[in-house]
């Protein structure tokens, strides 16, 4: 962590000096790599201190001596083992195979862009910071500053980043998309629950009707029968009425025959008892004449007797 902490400073503080390492750098100095440099504690600061000691130990004229201290140890220096490290690590980095790209989700994507910003930032920041302390050490003044060749992973990052960000708006895009795709399927589904709640009461409202009106049938079955079975004893009844009423017309014509042969009974006998009347009075007048003529026959044998013994009389007288 400490090599690679003061490797990666080197190539910011000095990149023209470490044109051996710059693709050394490209390839070690991944997003991991860098949030490792970003997490790494406050307790390597330390080294960093040395390694600027060193640093300005080698503008005074130190570094040589401790060259050839080194060289007469037998040892070698530190930059040297530092580049072997690095070189070592490389050669591993580039054996090893690519990583298999995974799908990241769109809240993975956002933390990783933020991620990356932050780490870029704060590598910026730093990078930036020990620059000036830097020149300000060395020049007394941070208008001397060199000239900064781009950096090619500040390049590639800057891409990938403006690619993320890309990516991070058209997932952003495709979310709104989606949300207002979501929101009228959202209203949809209201409308559609909506509509099912009153189909489902329409249903229901349906189902009763159905229940009433098959209720209603039975009963009118029950009635139908109930009229069937009245209607055959009306129709037994009619055939009973017509036989009654055809006895009743018998009657009727035997009565009406009885009654106009009562009505020329009784006119007969109305013309016998006229007739019977009419007898009896002409018996009457006939007894009264008798009786007047019984009265008249005696009268007149009283007269004849009378004129006969008047007759007598005077024929006796004429005879005397």
């Amino acid at each position: 962590m400490t090599s690679g902490w003061v490797s990666c400073l080197d190539i910011l503080l000095y990149p023209g000096d470490f044109r051996m390492l710059s693709d050394v750098t490209c390839v070690v100095a991944t997003p991991t790599a860098l949030g490792q440099l970003v997490q790494c504690p406050y307790s390597s600061a330390m080294n960093m201190l040395g390694r600027l000691r060193s640093l300005l130990g080698r503008e005074k004229g130190e570094g040589r001596e401790t060259r050839e201290r080194q060289t007469q140890a037998g040892l070698q220096p530190q930059c040297k083992t530092t580049r072997k490290k690095w070189s070592r690590r490389w050669y591993r980095a580039s054996k090893e195979p690519p990583p298999t790209p995974t799908r990241l989700t769109k809240k993975q994507v956002k933390q990783k862009v933020e991620s990356l910003t932050t780490q870029l930032q704060v590598m910026t920041a730093q990078r930036n910071d020990l620059r000036d302390r830097l020149i300000l050490v060395t020049e007394g003044s941070l208008d001397n500053r060199p000239y900064h060749r781009p950096n090619p992973f500040y390049e590639k990052l800057k891409m990938e980043h403006q690619q993320v960000m890309s990516d991070l708006q058209n997932f952003e895009n495709e979310n709104w998309e989606a949300s207002q795709k979501l929101s009228e399927l959202t209203k949809e589904k209201i409308f559609l629950c909506d509509l099912q709640s009153r189909l489902l009461m329409e249903q229901s409202q349906l189902k009763k009707k159905l229940d009433m009106l098959r209720q209603e049938k039975e009963n009118l079955l029950e009635d139908w029968v109930l009229l069937k079975q009245h209607l055959g004893d009306l129709q037994v009844l009619s055939k009973d009425q017509e036989e009654t009423s055809d006895l009743q017309n018998q009657q009727q014509q035997e009565q009406q025959r009885m009654e106009e042969r009562l009505q020329s009974l009784l006119k007969q006998r109305e013309l016998v008892t006229q007739q019977k009347n009419l007898a009896l009075k002409l018996q009457h007048h006939l007894t009264v004449s008798q009786m007047r003529s019984e009265n008249l026959q005696h009268e007149l044998e009283q007269s004849t007797a009378q004129d006969e013994s008047l007759l007598t009389t005077e024929l006796l007288k004429q005879e005397h």
